[in-house]
């Protein structure tokens, strides 16, 4: 790596809520709609903040100093999203289903790895009901969420069937742009390894809230994050694609994107932490402030690092 000084927007640009259109998977018919939809007034608040702090510095420092302020600026989007968390106002979700702030503040080495559910998860339709008998959710009409989560659990399935036909794990292979070699990433997993999952998952909730309504029938399918140090490593990597990236490259901030969702580092938040890094960072590296797309995360954890950043399109949902 060369010590280099690229040109980077130092000028305040013009964040907005439209450079966060509302993630599918907040849209799940069980929160006040509106006020979901106004956290992206506060994401754009929070990532015109850290661009005035982040933009100044990638313009002179050499790489190791661009890394240390690029990571300095990360931190400090976790804190926001932490202190969010602790205020009522952040109804992400109805009173049932919102985490508690504790929750933003539990790494993934305490907590254990995350589970994300993908292909038709009934709780996410509207008006669902639990069935004991069959341990699912029942009935109930489609929102955004269980629309985008059933586009990606094919979207897994079809990887499955190309890549390992056989078998019950698909491991992800990413690939280090900077540094080189190879990460295991997050996992997906799908029949008899997605119910070892599910019954975890059910005895975890169970021992912190004393009951679970967690689905363990019906067809079951997980992504599942990388290991500790895999997701140090490729933190870091994120980093150091973003010090090293020329003014203009979208190719780097894609392949960031997929880097830091490869590596969540707190059971809840990083989704929003990403979004707000990676819209105030992205405005000082490509001149303009990016909308960031719905689905980042789930193009990020499912699609496999080539087609994330060769081709990010929409896998489906709707806004």
């Amino acid at each position: 790596m060369s010590e280099r000084t690229p040109q980077h927007q130092t000028t305040t640009p013009d964040f907005t809520a439209a450079n966060f259109p509302t993630p599918h998977l907040a849209l799940r018919g069980t929160a006040d709609e509106p006020q979901v939809r106004a956290f992206a007034d506060e994401q754009a608040r929070a990532a015109r903040q850290i661009h005035a702090h982040v933009a100044p510095g990638l313009a002179g420092l050499t790489i190791a100093g661009r890394v240390a302020t690029l990571t300095t600026a990360y931190d400090a989007v976790v804190r926001w999203r932490r202190a969010v968390a602790a205020v009522a106002e952040d109804a992400r979700y109805d009173a049932a289903g919102r985490p508690s702030a504790e929750r933003f503040a539990v790494t993934l080495e305490q907590g254990g790895p995350n589970y994300d559910r993908l292909g038709v998860v009934g709780r996410f339709r509207r008006g669902s009901r639990w069935d004991a008998t069959t341990r699912t959710f029942v009935g109930g009409e489609e929102t955004p969420a269980s629309r985008i989560l059933a586009a990606y659990g094919e979207a897994a399935l079809r990887r499955f069937d190309v890549e390992v036909p056989f078998v019950d794990t698909l491991l992800n292979r990413v690939a280090l742009p900077v540094r080189g070699g190879i990460v295991r990433g997050n996992a997906l997993v799908r029949r008899a390894a997605a119910r070892r999952v599910a019954v975890e998952l059910a005895e975890r909730v169970t021992a912190r809230q004393g009951t679970a309504r967690v689905e363990t029938g019906g067809e079951l399918l997980y992504a599942v994050t990388a290991d500790a140090w895999a997701r140090r490593m490729l933190f870091t990597e994120a980093m150091t694609v973003l010090a090293t990236a020329d003014y203009g490259d979208w190719t780097a901030w894609w392949n960031a994107a997929y880097l830091l969702y490869q590596a969540p580092r707190f059971k809840k938040g990083s989704d929003a932490v990403n979004r707000v890094f990676l819209v105030a960072v992205g405005a000082a590296l490509l001149g303009q402030p990016p909308v960031v797309p719905q689905d980042i995360d789930l193009r990020c954890m499912v699609l496999g690092q080539a087609t994330v950043t060769a081709t990010p399109l929409l896998c489906g949902g709707a806004r």
